[in-house]
């Protein structure tokens, strides 16, 4: 079965905006998928998260695994690290003019390492080490909600003079009137209608099994489709035409339907990363690793619609998909010593290439006034697969060191977004228009600083980080990360603990084609600790 592209319809909108809905939540989005697994976050360890996660030219910590392995050629000893994280969330959705909050608690394992090192070899390579870790590189969690009042614009038809819906594709619809939409042959007797293989063909078929669409069959004998909300008056009686045939509900502006949306996001991208590193005469550094990258992410929306006087007193239509994926890449690193005070860091990362596939299922459930609630059996959809590449990285690096008290490190990434692509999908199309929309994407420059001060067994940490936005759009999807951490560091153990600030990131997203549009502000606090021993 051919992935859910029945949202062609979703694909080109985002191709058209040059990818707008970032973020989306619908799996043809994937652009958005391949931005999420792109923007990773470099610092496994809290004490290189407390300093903005610049760490292209900063060797000995267990984030050198996966970030610069040349880091490892830092290490004089073996050493076992790993850290715990609380990740709070907070959203604020704006949909038709109202505004929802909502907020997610997260605790999660994001760095797990081992360092093995050989110790001083002949000549001038003092030490070689070999290291192991798990890092949580992106993070998918997220829980947000939207809500408003929707309404059609109706206008009166020339010949009949009867209230029809404007023929607008701006304009707001109902899920009802989209799957009405759906159906192109009413098909043969007692049995489900023909519909449009899209998006509103699969509502259309659910809204069938939950009789919010039936058949009528008028005076001649000819069997039709038709919705079945109908207008009531307050007391809940259906009110009737000039022809005595019951009135059908659309939404008005003095009869709006509430709109509600909530979304749970689920999942996580980790590596597993083997590196080696080795030290030439504390002058050259150099290291190199294989990374095993796998993801998952799960997807649960479930949109409700209450309209303003009808026989239906809800809908609710579910969507649930996960999307996994295996990949693979590589990483190579060089950090420099020119001078005692002063380190030099360049590494490169290859694209990743990774193999995804994805489940998808939709459901309905409608409840009119005075029954029980009807379910519908759910649209279930083969497994998809296919091939997703993630652009490359190239990072640069400074530290400068201020004797035994500290030092400052900067580093500036280049990605560019562009560079990543899909294949082998079922649908040719939907492979062009994700290609095409991901070409559109824009080279960015990453930047992070921090410093860290030292006082006896204690360490005090700042940093600052900027990931510049992927496209140029009017959705701000550049995001600021602001860092404090602080630590202890002994002979044979270590702790430390990382407060890291995000904020302005922003995403859209739209409850089904047609819809108006949800702008949804996300910002996030993550609190980081590490504690690591030397053997």
């Amino acid at each position: 079965m051919k992935m859910h592209a029945k949202l062609t319809i979703v694909s080109m909108i985002i191709l058209c905006a040059a990818v707008n809905v970032i973020q989306g939540q619908d799996p043809a989005d994937l652009p958005g998928l391949m931005v999420d697994l792109t923007r990773t976050n470099n610092g496994g360890s809290a004490r290189i998260l407390g300093i903005g996660s610049a760490q292209t030219a900063i060797g000995g910590d267990i984030s050198s695994v996966s970030s610069n392995p040349a880091g490892l050629g830092f290490f004089n000893g073996s050493e076992f690290s790993f850290s715990s994280q609380f990740n709070g969330l907070s959203t604020t959705s704006n949909y038709i003019n109202n505004s929802t909050e909502d907020s997610k608690l997260n605790f999660n394992l994001p760095n797990l390492g081992v360092v093995i090192n050989r110790g001083k070899t002949r000549n001038k390579w003092l030490n070689q080490s070999f290291g192991v870790s798990i890092n949580r590189k992106a993070d998918f969690q997220n829980r947000f909600s939207y809500s408003g009042l929707s309404f059609n614009d109706i206008v009166l038809d020339p010949v009949t003079g009867e209230a029809q819906i404007e023929l607008n594709p701006n304009a707001p619809k109902d899920i009802i009137e989209l799957a009405f939409q759906g159906v192109i042959d009413v098909g043969l007797p007692d049995m489900p209608p023909i519909v449009t293989d899209d998006f509103a063909g699969d509502l259309a078929i659910l809204a069938w099994r939950t009789f919010l669409l039936d058949e009528f069959t008028d005076e001649q004998g000819n069997r039709f489709i038709e919705r079945t909300v109908f207008a009531t008056d307050v007391d809940g009686n259906v009110l009737e035409d000039d022809n005595g045939d019951a009135m059908l509900a659309f939404p008005e502006e003095d009869l709006p339907t509430l709109q509600i949306e909530d979304i749970n996001i689920t999942g996580a991208a980790y590596e597993f990363n083997l590196s080696y590193g080795a030290n030439y005469d504390d002058r050259i550094y150099l290291g190199a690793s294989i990374g095993i990258n796998t993801f998952r992410k799960e997807v649960e929306r479930v949109y409700n619609e209450q309209p303003t006087l009808t026989n239906l007193f809800q809908l609710t239509f579910t969507d649930v998909y996960e999307q996994t994926g295996l990949g693979i890449n590589a990483t190579g690193g060089i950090i420099a010593r020119p001078i005692d005070a002063i380190l030099l860091g360049l590494t490169y990362t290859t694209p990743t290439f990774y193999g995804v596939s994805q489940i998808r299922e939709l459901g309905m459930t409608s409840n009119f006034k005075d029954t029980n609630p009807i379910e519908a059996e759910p649209l279930l959809f083969d497994e998809s697969n296919y091939t997703m590449t993630i652009p490359s990285k190239f990072n640069a690096g400074m530290t400068f060191f201020a004797g035994k008290s500290g030092f400052l490190t900067a580093e500036i990434e280049q990605v560019n977004y562009s560079g990543g692509s899909v294949s082998g999908l079922s649908e040719q199309n939907l492979e062009d228009i994700s290609n095409e929309a991901i070409n559109r994407f824009d080279r960015a420059l990453n930047y992070r600083f921090g410093a860290e001060f030292r006082h006896d067994i204690f360490r005090i940490r700042g940093g600052f980080a900027y990931l510049a936005d992927p496209a140029e759009d009017n959705v701000e999807q550049e995001e600021r990360q602001f860092s404090f951490g602080v630590g202890i560091r002994k002979r044979k153990y270590y702790g430390d603990v990382a407060i890291v600030r995000s904020d302005g990131f922003s995403s859209q997203i739209s409850p089904y084609p047609g819809a108006p549009i949800a702008t949804v502000e996300q910002n996030a606090t993550r609190v980081t600790f590490t504690v690591g021993v030397r053997f």
